[in-house]
């Protein structure tokens, strides 16, 4: 009996990751083509097998019932022959690209990361340090670490740590101006990181300042201003001393452990956002990215005393 004719690959991987991410423009940002051209290679598809495989609409594309039964068995294929390609080719240095933004990179990943790499002499890491929104380059990564409030849904992930809201400063800043309860805010100067935290209204100081009990009593207006901080500012002007900020538990965990900042007081406040480690599904299988799976895991556990602190220092409800 003859052998079935396939599509072209072209479209069959096209199909894939549209199917995938449920989107012609991040399934174009993934390929590294036009948004058209995916378009195309579905139609091209669509044609071939004589069957519709999206239902497509303004914002969005579903699969048929023709696409969702095609997909799982495309996608596992694609799987299957990345991996076997990967046993087939002669093993240079293995390699691992690992993408995250500027915070996260210098404040958590940088400081530790001398304890993977001496445990994986043969393995080159590379760091790609992008913009939070910049898609392209992060879908070229092999391990994405992102802070986002919920878990991307075409991926696989883990959960890393839920970043709760920390004052701190300096120990010289908190001795100056004789800081010791929320209430000497007041008289101290404030950091003030401008980005919203729910919705275009309440920005993080406001926020917590509501979960203290200090409603209007921390005043903003004077406050050393930083704008979308890409790269952790306000954390670095709390440890040299400017001001009292407001920041996120991973990005300062190690200033509060070596004695850079302290955390005079409470409460802290979970901010509804979580740190997700993220790679491909299906790749956190092979032995690079599992090293690495297993090793963020290890050293994000530490992170899980400032639970502890979160506990201690809620304050009582007047």
């Amino acid at each position: 009996m003859p052998m079935t004719r396939l599509p072209k690959l072209s479209s069959l991987r096209a199909f894939e990751a549209a199917a995938r991410r449920g989107s012609i423009k991040e399934a174009a940002l993934e390929l590294a083509v036009t948004p058209g051209a995916v378009s195309q290679q579905i139609k091209a598809l669509e044609a071939d097998l004589g069957v519709a495989l999206f239902v497509r609409k303004t914002r969005a594309i579903h699969l048929t019932a023709a696409g969702q039964q095609l997909h799982p068995t495309i996608s596992e294929a694609f799987l299957q022959m990345r991996q076997v390609i990967d046993e087939v080719r002669p093993k240079n240095s293995p390699r691992l690209r690992i993408h995250a933004t500027n915070a996260i990179i210098s404040k958590w990943l940088l400081p530790r990361l001398h304890r993977f790499t001496v445990a994986h002499r043969a393995l080159q890491v590379h760091i790609e340090s992008e913009r939070p929104f910049d898609e392209a380059s992060a879908h070229s990564a092999d391990v994405e670490i992102r802070y986002a409030k919920a878990a991307p849904r075409d991926m696989y992930t883990e959960v890393l740590h839920t970043e709760l809201m920390l004052v701190v400063a300096s120990p010289t800043l908190l001795d100056r101006y004789a800081v010791t309860a929320p209430q000497d805010l007041r008289r101290v100067p404030i950091l003030h990181d401008t980005s919203s935290l729910y919705g275009n209204t309440v920005t993080r100081w406001e926020y917590w300042a509501q979960h203290a009990g200090l409603e209007n009593a921390i005043n903003l207006d004077n406050a050393m201003r930083f704008e979308q901080p890409p790269g952790g500012q306000t954390t670095d002007a709390a440890i040299a001393g400017i001001g009292v900020g407001l920041c996120g538990s991973l990005l300062v965990h190690g200033a509060l452990s070596d004695g850079r900042l302290v955390c005079p007081f409470g409460p802290a406040v979970p901010s509804g956002r979580k740190y997700f480690i993220c790679c491909r599904p299906g790749r956190e299988k092979e032995e690079h990215i599992r090293d690495f799976l297993s090793w963020a895991r290890q050293e994000a556990a530490v992170l899980t005393t400032l639970n502890a602190i979160r506990e201690a220092s809620v304050l009582p409800a007047e």
